[in-house]
């Protein structure tokens, strides 16, 4: 129990920076880490999606947990899932 609460109190550390999340299928989101939950859905605000050479702004989005490959934030920090 004590683990889960230092893992959540580092995650809360997280919230609202720009962070870089790989999913499955290759695809990039850069965005602002805003939340995550239990299944590790994460949500992130002011995104962009990155597929190969293409670049499109995809605003709020919900990446689902099944498809995280890992997650960065801008202070270099990795997550693997």
């Amino acid at each position: 129990m004590a683990a889960d609460t230092e893992n959540i109190r580092q995650l809360e550390s997280y919230l609202n920076f720009k962070a870089r999340i790989k999913i499955t299928d290759g695809r990039v989101f850069i965005g602002v880490f805003v939340c995550i939950d239990k299944q590790k859905n994460v949500i992130l605000a002011h995104t962009e999606e990155f597929r190969g050479n293409e670049q499109r702004l995809v605003g709020l989005v919900m990446i689902p947990g099944k498809h995280l490959v890992s997650m960065e934030t801008e202070d270099l920090d990795a997550v693997y899932f």
